[in-house]
C-alpha cells in the first residue's frame, strides 16, 4: 500500500476514539495530505466524537480539511460487495433476492473483524490518492481479532459441505458430486436440510453459495491485503491507555497479543495525563493554609499524580516510545474540532 496505516487500540473509556479523531484531523491539516478515518467499533462512537452523521461509505468531515470519515456497517458492506462482484443485473438480482443472502449478510455482520479488515483494504483500493488511514478499533482485546484472523472465511468456503451445496445448485452443470461419495457428516447435514425444508430450500442454498463465491473471494483478497499492510514497516499501531490501572493492564495484554501475532506497537500513549511539572508544583502548596475544599482538590491531584507515575513507569517497557498527552480542554464546546486537532497535533509531535 502507498498510504500509511495508523491503528489505535485500547481499553474502553481511555479516550481512544477522541484521540483517533484528533490525530486524523491533525494529519488532514498538514500539506498534501488526504486522510481517511474509519471507525470499526460496533458501538459507533466515532460519530459522537465528530458530532456528524456517518455511514459505511466515506464522506468529507465539514471543517476538517482533507479528512473523510466512515463507520463500518457490515451488512451494508456485504450488499455493496455483492453488487460489485455481480456486475450482471440478473445475477445480482438472483443473489440479493436469495433468502439465504439476507440471512447470511445479517448473521455475518457480527463478524466485524473480517469485515473491518476487508473494509480497510477497500478504502485504499478505491482511493489511490489516500496518504493516511486512521482506524479506531473496538475497546479492549476484542480489537485484536481484526488483526489476527484473516483465514476464517477462506477455510469455510473451502469446506466439503459448501462444495456439495454448490454442486446441488440449479444449473451447476456437474454430473457427479465433487470429491466422490458424500462423507458421513455432510450426508447427515444435507439429509437433515432436505427433511426440514425440502429439496427446493436445498437448491436455493446451493444457488446462494454458487452466486456468493465472487463476493467472498473478493473479501478474502482484501483481508489478506490488510494483513500485509499491517506488517509494513511504515504502519503505526498505537496502544492507548489513561491514568488508570485497568487501562494500563489492558495495554499490557494488547501488546502481548500483538507480539503473538507478529506485530509490534509503535508507541504506548498515556492519555488524559496531568501536565509535566504539575505534581511538583502541587507538592509545594501549603495544605494547612488552604481551606477545606482547596485542600481536598490538592490531595486529589497529588493522588492522581502518584497513580500517573506508576502507570507511566509500568507501560514504558511495552513499546519503543511512550507519549504522554495532557487532558484536553474545549471538547464539550463549539470548538470541539479545534480541541481534538490540538490533541492530534500533540500526538504527532510525540510520535515524531
Amino acid at each position: 500500500m502507498t498510504a500509511r496505516l495508523h491503528v489505535l487500540l485500547g481499553a474502553g473509556g481511555v479516550g481512544k476514539t477522541t484521540l483517533a479523531a484528533g490525530y486524523a484531523l491533525a494529519l488532514a491539516r498538514a500539506p498534501d495530505r488526504r486522510v481517511g478515518l474509519l471507525g470499526i467499533d460496533p458501538s459507533r462512537r466515532l460519530k459522537d466524537a465528530l458530532a456528524v452523521a456517518l455511514s459505511d461509505l466515506d464522506a468529507p468531515v465539514p471543517g476538517a480539511g482533507a479528512l473523510r470519515a466512515a463507520i463500518l456497517q457490515p451488512a451494508v458492506s456485504m450488499r455493496r460487495w455483492a453488487a460489485e462482484a455481480c456486475p450482471d443485473p440478473r445475477t445480482r438480482e438472483r443473489l440479493v433476492g436469495n433468502p439465504f443472502f439476507a440471512a447470511v449478510a445479517d448473521r455475518l455482520a457480527t463478524a466485524t473483524d473480517i469485515f473491518a479488515a476487508a473494509r480497510v483494504a477497500e478504502w485504499a483500493e478505491h482511493d489511490p490518492e489516500l496518504t493516511d488511514l486512521v482506524v479506531d478499533t473496538a475497546p479492549g482485546l476484542n480489537a485484536i481479532e481484526f488483526l489476527t484472523r484473516p483465514e476464517r472465511v477462506a477455510a469455510f468456503l473451502g469446506g466439503r459441505l459448501v462444495s456439495w451445496l454448490r454442486w446441488l445448485a440449479p444449473g451447476a452443470g456437474a454430473t457427479h458430486p465433487p470429491g466422490g461419495l458424500l462423507r458421513g457428516g455432510a450426508r447427515r447435514i444435507i439429509g437433515g436440510l432436505v427433511r426440514i425444508g425440502g429439496s427446493r430450500m436445498l437448491g436455493e442454498l446451493g444457488d446462494f453459495f454458487s452466486l456468493v463465491q465472487g463476493t467472498f473471494a473478493r473479501m478474502i483478497g482484501r483481508v489478506q491485503a490488510t494483513e500485509r499492510w499491517l506488517h509494513e514497516e511504515a504502519t503505526q499501531i498505537l496502544v492507548v491507555t489513561s491514568v488508570r490501572h485497568d487501562g494500563a493492564e489492558t495495554a499490557r495484554q494488547l501488546v502481548g497479543a500483538l507480539s503473538t501475532a507478529g506485530l509490534g506497537a509503535r508507541a504506548v500513549v498515556v492519555n488524559r495525563a496531568l501536565p509535566a511539572g504539575f505534581a511538583t508544583e502541587a507538592a509545594l502548596l501549603d495544605l494547612a493554609a488552604a481551606d477545606s475544599h482547596a485542600a481536598a482538590v490538592i490531595r486529589y491531584a497529588l493522588a492522581y499524580a502518584a497513580i500517573q507515575e506508576r502507570v507511566v513507569d509500568g507501560v514504558r517497557r511495552l513499546a519503543g516510545r511512550t507519549v504522554i498527552l495532557s487532558d484536553a480542554r474545549g471538547l464539550d464546546g463549539d470548538g470541539r474540532l479545534e480541541a481534538m486537532a490540538r490533541i492530534g497535533t500533540d500526538l504527532r509531535a510525540g510520535l515524531e
